[in-house]
């Protein structure tokens, strides 16, 4: 069937003759659809004699037509048996959209997008949508603002497959795309391509004022539109695999995720404009009006309403920019890195504060290009003092310690490492002493000891003078070194296959300062004798327990139980909190269905682990000594 809209465009809004009989048209389009008599429906709007007519009716008569030709005819069982009906009656609902009652119709199309389910139905309903917002044009901005809302709504009411909650590794995201779920989604988006780059086009035709002097954040088109292409790039789209690399096949979800970051600058003009916004709703909360239900200053700008500018899609929109580098040639060069930086890590928090790991490796790479970017500009150690540091601090650290992705795990440990050196020195005892005090898994502390085991190092062999910075030396380097990493939370009692990680990384730390300053300019020598009595000691004392009792337990599986003794051995297992990979379940429980012989086989390498411990205690003892020696014959103390 022929294109009646682009047909009649030529006609004209033509009055109609005299005489003209509404509802006689009705039932002669009616009959002849039901005649199979498509093309005669097509005469009525493109011939010379009948359309001039007949268009003018559309003006009164439209929504009639609506609801006794199109609605009944746009259904999912005609479209996919009667193929041509349901295209006639689709063609019907174009021209009532370009002649007929533009706010009633509106209002239909918004159900049928919002309730009906086939996307052959929605993508007509988005068709003849388009014809009603463009004929619209910037008299009502409200009516764009609730078509694009009933979209996204749509959008977001779509099945999508629970894997995306769980994460995917590299190889996995290849086959992103095969999935029936995530094939549809991306139908839906494409779609949604197609209907907003007319209006697209038409807002950026409109010159902006010459008097304006800032930019209006007010809700008119232009804004409207730009909040709802960002809006889209949030979820469910950020669930996918959103990276943009030559050496991979042009995606569909690069396609439209690349579209809607270019639409939405062009809209912006200027991309960081946006960029304070995250501190703004984050750090400042605004009041909230109870009587309107909005917050405070929502009327004035539309970019400080969450419904209409999520942050997590406005992270994923920085991510776009910086990470992926869409439109990073149109940035302005007047910011300074340090800022984007800081502006950036509240929308980085924003996405690992959600719980899908995609959006977590999504802040990862962010605030890894972001610190990239800095080069030699330090972070000073006031900026520790925001909030925004802090939390990011925290998010981090789970993300390293808890992730169930072990891509994400190392990236994240690189990040914290590469995060934590771009400070100033006060910085980095800062963040040190914080994250030892606060962080309560141990393979992470075990990092950062070596880690400020390595700053001082690094001191001292850089420093040329007798004393180093204030921040690696005397109180607080003996704060840090006495309270977080030669210590055992529990004395004696502490669990050290629970605590292995931190204990070697602690020797190690230790015997390294034993062996290298032995000129006490660290300050470690004056309270040498604390370490001993609360780390070294108790160390010891701790590891010729846990030895005791698990050759113990190893005797005893060696020599098997009986039947009565097989409830006292489930609880004692219980009580040994053995936690070493592939030996609990999924729950984090100890799965008391194990072989006897796995159970001698993990105890067999806790043993190991407490060999280890005993060998660096040995060597870390021995190095203490024999640099107290060395030190008192140099009268260094």
């Amino acid at each position: 069937m022929e294109n009646l809209l682009e047909q009649t465009q030529l006609l004209g809004d033509i009055p109609a003759p005299p005489g003209t009989n509404v509802t006689n048209l009705v039932e002669l389009i009616k009959q002849l659809i039901a005649e199979k008599q498509y093309e005669g429906v097509a005469l009525l709007f493109t011939g010379k004699s009948e359309a001039p007519g007949n268009i003018s009716c559309l003006q009164t008569m439209g929504m009639e037509l609506y609801h006794d030709v199109c609605l009944p005819n746009l259904t999912p069982t005609i479209h996919e048996e009667k193929i041509e009906q349901y295209t006639c009656a689709e063609e019907l609902l174009c021209l009532i959209a370009q002649y007929g009652h533009m706010e009633e119709l509106l209002l239909e199309l918004l159900e049928i997008i919002e309730e009906q389910k086939s996307e052959y139905i929605f993508t007509t309903a988005l068709r003849a949508l388009q014809v009603v917002l463009l004929r619209m044009g910037d008299k009502k901005p409200r009516a764009l603002e609730w078509s694009l809302n009933s979209i996204h709504t749509r959008i977001e009411s779509l099945p999508l497959p629970e894997f995306l909650k769980g994460g995917y590794d590299h190889k996995q995201e290849r086959l992103l795309e095969q999935n029936e779920q995530i094939e549809k989604l991306l139908i839906y988006y494409i779609t949604v391509a197609l209907f907003y780059e007319p209006l697209l086009k038409d807002v950026l035709s409109q010159p902006q004022s010459s008097d304006q002097i800032f930019y209006d954040t007010s809700i008119n088109r232009r804004n409207v539109l730009c909040c709802f292409l960002i809006q889209m790039l949030g979820k469910p789209l950020a669930l996918l695999d959103l990276t943009v690399d030559e050496r991979k096949s042009n995606t569909y979800t690069q396609q439209c995720s690349r579209k809607l970051t270019e639409a939405a600058t062009k809209c912006l003009a200027d991309p960081l404009r946006l960029l304070s916004m995250g501190e703004q709703r984050v750090r400042w909360r605004r009041r909230l009006n109870a009587q309107k239900g909005v917050h405070e200053m929502s009327s004035n700008n539309i970019f400080f309403i969450d419904g209409k500018l999520p942050l997590d899609a406005l992270a994923i929109y920085f991510y776009m920019i910086f990470v992926e580098e869409i439109n990073l040639d149109t940035l302005p060069k007047i910011y300074a890195h340090l800022y984007i930086f800081e502006a950036c890590l509240y929308y980085t928090n924003e996405l690992l504060a959600h719980a899908e790991p995609t959006l977590h490796y999504r802040a990862l790479l962010l605030a890894t290009r972001l610190l990239d970017k800095l080069q030699h500009t330090e972070i000073p150690a006031n900026s520790i003092e925001l909030d925004v540091h802090k939390n990011f601090c925290n998010f981090i650290c789970n993300v390293v310690g808890y992730s169930s992705q072990n891509h994400q795990r190392q990236l994240g440990i690189k990040l914290l490492r590469q995060y934590i050196l771009r400070f100033d020195d006060e910085g980095k005892y800062l963040l040190l002493k914080n994250l030892l005090r606060t962080v309560t898994h141990n393979g992470i502390s075990g990092f950062l000891a070596i880690m400020h085991k390595d700053l001082v190092a690094k001191a001292l062999l850089n420093s040329t003078t007798t004393h180093l910075p204030s921040f690696f030396s005397g109180q607080d380097f003996r704060i840090i070194f006495l309270q977080y990493i030669c210590h055992l939370p529990h004395g004696e009692k502490t669990d050290l296959i629970e605590h292995s990680d931190k204990v070697i990384s602690s020797l190690n730390a230790l015997r390294f300062f034993a062996i290298k300053d032995n000129k006490n300019r660290t300050g470690l020598w004056n309270f040498m004798h604390e370490i001993e009595q609360q780390f070294l000691e108790p160390l010891r004392n701790a590891l010729d327990y846990s030895v005791a009792h698990y050759k113990a337990e190893l005797k005893r599986m060696e020599n098997g139980l009986v039947a009565g003794e097989l409830d006292t051995e489930r609880k004692q297992l219980e009580l040994l909190d053995i936690n070493i990979a592939n030996a609990t379940s999924e729950s984090g429980k100890l799965d008391l269905e194990l072989s006897r012989q796995r159970k001698i086989e993990i105890l067999n390498q806790n043993l190991c682990t407490f060999d280890l411990m005993r060998s660096l205690l040995g060597r870390t003892v021995e190095c203490v000594y024999s640099s107290k020696r060395l030190m008192k014959e140099r009268a260094v103390f």
